[in-house]
């Protein structure tokens, strides 16, 4: 099917093979000025001239001669000089219709006398069948049917193809035929009509190897008026598109209907700078535009590449890098301002503050899983990087490493965790002014980093951070009872805070418990179970409160009571955990979560009712 340049539907064609593309696009400057052909002239276009049947088109009238004063010399040398002329070149005009066979040949009778005068001193002469044109230079030549009329439809001599400099020539592929002109040349063709070709894109077309090429005929005239200056014929095989900046160049099969959907040099990729080049790994081709290039293969189809990805991707061998061939186009509309492109091997990532970056492997995939750049990690910051089978990616807001023997490892920057508030990735809700983190980096690891976050017209922004401890045993996994305090489990989750304990109130808005020889906190499973009650029994695992808080070490001296297996949180379940507290004495604990005496105080000294704290490791706490 042959459509017309900037049509929805293309040309197909099968790319000629070429060598291998250089590490970046290269511009051939093109000619802006059209320089005449004098047409295809290889032996394989020259044979026996067709019968033609279109009806014959008249030539123009003779034009006035200027007058001189009756009687002047000049006037008679001139009228001698135009009188053989006229002579001469009708002359010449009877002798090739008598080579012709006359009356009785292929251009039939005359129509009327020569009419000469005519552009370049040139003459013309209709008969049945055609028309004989005769200028000094270019000789008689006779022109008849379907090229006649595409001839006259240009203005004949006075267009822009000018006089035919041969007769027409028949023979080529497809029963087609074609006449030179001083212009270029016309081509015809059962399946094209007959088409004018002229100027760079025909020069381009010509080292293509005309009809014998890959984009043989032409189905309409070089049209003109594209941005730049820019020009077009189409072919059956495609088009040649043209440009002062680019030169002419051809565009066809795939990468053409690629370069459709991007709306043709009025998309992003701009005109074509070199022809479709093939060789590439398995099967490929490429084009390069001025806006970057769009490749092909079997398996990955046609796909521009541009820009800040495109820089990046040659940085990585084009298709012979771990990202092979590109699977589709650069997508934009991510968080930030950013775009992607994805490939065979994974996928290039950008945005205005980190660059572009590749992706792939399993970093990639745990990437992918914690929701890519809207994610608590933000947008990579540079390629991943391996020593030896360790290798790691970093991120705006944190890491993802890899090895063989341990997998996946994920770490966020503790100073971008009331970041993830912000951008909705974490697993727990905050919602309330302040939120606290207690948070790991991995099962079972006992440190914490312990960041305070206050919510400031409407973002939250970090207030204060340190480093604590949580249970012996780590924390337990999401979902996971912490359990008997023998276990000495962590539990993971978001939990309110809504009263506090000690020796002395600091200053704290929270419902605070002075603490007395009395002070319990019930651990055997009855009613008192994970609750705080007086009694002057101290029975095991029932807590003794005044113990801790007097004891050397001050672990109860001043904390806060942690709503897990609580209320308001949730209704009490037995066994399931209990006096998960935050206190002081830095040091691993049975459960709850640690901070200096100092510390505790200051988050006292801030605390509401119904702040919230969300605790446990890295990967089960942020998205």
């Amino acid at each position: 099917m042959i459509v017309a340049f900037g049509s929805p539907a293309i040309a197909e064609s099968a790319p000629a093979p070429a060598p291998l593309p250089s590490a970046t696009a290269t511009v051939t400057p093109g000619n802006s000025t059209a320089t005449p052909s004098a047409g295809p002239s290889d032996p394989a276009h020259v044979t026996p001239a067709p019968t033609d049947t279109a009806p014959p088109q008249p030539g123009p009238a003779t034009p006035a001669v200027p007058s001189e004063p009756a009687g002047s010399p000049a006037r008679a040398e001139v009228a001698a000089e135009a009188n053989a002329a006229l002579s001469a070149g009708a002359q010449a005009i009877q002798d090739r219709w008598q080579g012709l066979g006359a009356a009785t040949g292929t251009l039939g009778a005359a129509k009327a006398p020569a009419t000469c005068g005519l552009k370049d001193g040139g003459c013309l002469q209709d008969f049945a069948n055609g028309t004989i044109a005769w200028t000094a230079t270019t000789g008689t030549q006779p022109v008849k049917g379907n090229i006649l009329a595409r001839w006259s439809a240009l203005n004949g001599v006075d267009g822009k193809m000018g006089y035919p400099t041969n007769p027409e020539t028949c023979g080529l592929p497809q029963g087609g035929c074609y006449q030179d002109y001083q212009g270029g040349a016309i081509i015809w063709s059962p399946a094209t009509g007959a088409q004018p070709t002229w100027g760079p894109t025909r020069a381009r077309w010509g080292t293509l190897n005309f009809v014998d090429g890959p984009m043989r005929y032409p189905t309409g005239d070089v049209t003109c008026g594209l941005p730049k200056g820019g020009c077009y014929q189409d072919y059956q095989g495609g088009a040649i598109i043209w440009s002062p900046a680019t030169g002419a160049q051809p565009s066809w099969g795939a990468t053409r209907m690629r370069w459709a959907t991007l709306n043709f040099v009025n998309g992003p990729m701009g005109y074509p700078t070199n022809a479709e080049t093939c060789g590439l790994p398995r099967g490929g081709c490429y084009q390069d535009y001025e806006g970057g290039a769009i490749i092909w293969s079997p398996a990955s189809g046609a796909h521009p590449t541009w820009g800040a990805i495109r820089t990046r991707w040659a940085a990585l061998n084009f298709v012979d890098g771990p990202m092979g061939y590109p699977t589709g186009a650069e997508t934009c509309g991510l968080t930030q301002g950013g775009c992607y492109q994805d490939y065979q091997g994974g996928a290039i990532i950008w945005s205005p503050s980190t660059g572009a970056h590749p992706t792939w492997g399993a970093t990639r995939r745990e990437w992918g899983a914690r929701n890519f750049d809207r994610g608590s990690l933000g947008f990579p910051t540079g390629s991943e990087t391996c020593s030896g089978d360790q290798c790691v990616q970093f991120y705006q807001y944190g890491k993802l490493s890899w090895s063989p023997q341990t997998g996946i490892g994920y770490s966020l920057y503790p100073s971008s965790y009331c970041e993830s508030l912000n951008r909705g990735a974490t697993r727990y809700p905050g919602g309330t002014s302040r939120v606290s983190f207690a948070v790991a980096e991995n099962y079972p690891s006992t440190r914490i980093s312990f960041v305070n976050c206050l919510r400031q017209n409407g973002s939250y922004v970090t207030e204060w951070s340190t480093t604590g401890f949580d249970g012996e045993s780590g924390f337990a996994r999401p979902g996971v009872a912490s359990g008997p305090t023998s276990n000495k489990y962590s539990p993971t989750g978001s939990f309110t805070v809504t009263d506090a304990f000690g020796l002395g109130n600091p200053g704290t808005a929270l419902n605070y418990l002075t603490l007395n020889p009395y002070s319990r906190w019930g651990g055997r499973l009855n009613s008192n179970y994970n609750k705080y009650f007086e009694s002057s029994s101290d029975i095991f695992p029932d807590e003794n409160m005044w113990y801790y808080a007097t004891r050397r070490s001050g672990d109860y001296r001043q904390g806060a009571v942690i709503n897990y297996n609580r209320a308001p949180d949730s209704p009490i379940t037995m066994n399931a955990g209990f006096a998960i507290f935050l206190h002081a004495n830095p040091v691993p604990t049975w459960g709850c979560i640690s901070l200096s005496e100092s510390d505790v105080v200051r988050y006292l000294r801030t605390a509401a009712p119904g702040d919230r704290l969300i605790m446990g490791v890295g990967s089960d706490v942020f998205l």
